[in-house]
């Protein structure tokens, strides 16, 4: 049976590109997107497309059931700071509910490696430039806050189901 690299949100910018960097380099990729804001013809040919939401927990188990999925790198999610300010409920329901549905889903299926799709919005305005990993941690809007909420979420899934992820925050 393949291995699989699980990339949600792969019919997006960042998500595409990376499916077709991984495909190039011979990895099996799977991209799960609802199309919200991806595009269909931005998925890899070589890439296996479903169509799906990650708040689906029953597809999900199905489909980490189906493939023999290794690594899920984590890029689905709502991203506009202004927009976050003007319905958070959104935000949290989909950055971090939804999320939090894949990490189960994920957990069951035994799958212990997951890259997260951060933001640099984790540690707010900071007063010094570059801003270190180690700078506090203070984000100003909903969505800086949802993935501040995520990471915490993360390593508690670490600690408690032994799950291997890492973050990246973008600047």
């Amino acid at each position: 049976m393949k291995n699989y690299i699980f990339i949600t949100g792969g019919a997006g910018y960042i998500g595409s590109f990376t499916a077709k960097i991984l495909n190039e380099y011979g990895y099996n990729t799977i991209v799960y997107d609802d199309l919200s804001n991806g595009h269909k013809n931005a998925i890899p040919k070589h890439s296996i497309f479903i169509k799906g939401d990650i708040g689906d927990y029953k597809k999900l188990n199905h489909i980490f059931t189906k493939y023999k999925i290794k690594v899920i790198i984590h890029f689905a999610g709502k991203i506009i700071a202004e927009e976050s300010v003007k319905n958070p409920a959104e935000y949290f329901k989909n950055n971090v509910v939804k999320g939090i549905n894949l990490l189960n889903s994920a957990v069951k299926s035994k799958i212990k490696y997951f890259i997260y799709s951060s933001s640099a919005g984790i540690y707010g305005i900071s007063k010094k430039s570059p801003i270190k990993e180690n700078f506090p941690k203070k984000p100003v809007n909903p969505y800086g806050t949802t993935k501040l909420i995520f990471e915490q979420i993360l390593e508690s899934y670490k600690n408690s189901y032994g799950l291997n992820y890492i973050s990246l925050r973008y600047f």
